[in-house]
């Protein structure tokens, strides 16, 4: 990442909850780092799927360029809003941009995600096998 983190980012929930984000909430100040806002742009909703150079607005302190933000994630599904919040911070003036996904335990029960589960059963799911180069 070119040196440890200096900040730490939330991905926005683009569902207008009030209130900090709930990671943020939740990891606090154990990482020991300064929070950015970021700013959702309303034009984009939650069916939105795709990167997006204008999602999100987030100020840098300064000096520009020492700052190199963690982004943390709740979900993953195709990566869009993650990848447009690192693309604002590399446009604002950061010097590398780190993503960490968090994730959850998915309820076998839970009807609706019976899909989920049955796309990343065995054998389709393969520990040994790189996803990026498959």
């Amino acid at each position: 990442m070119g040196g440890a983190p200096t900040h730490v980012v939330a991905v926005p929930s683009t569902r207008g909850r009030p209130g900090p984000h709930p990671l943020q909430q939740m990891v606090g100040d154990r990482l020991g780092l300064p929070w950015l806002a970021a700013v959702p742009n309303p034009r984009y909703g939650p069916e939105a799927r795709r990167f997006q150079r204008d999602w999100f607005s987030v100020r840098l302190p300064d000096p520009a360029g020492s700052a190199r933000p963690l982004v943390l994630d709740d979900t993953w599904t195709t990566g869009s809003r993650a990848q447009s919040l690192a693309h604002t911070l590399k446009t604002a003036g950061a010097t590398t941009v780190g993503v960490v996904v968090l994730g959850r335990h998915v309820n076998p029960e839970h009807a609706a995600s019976r899909p989920l589960l049955t796309l990343i059963e065995e054998p389709v799911f393969d520990l040994t096998v790189c996803a990026v180069e498959r």
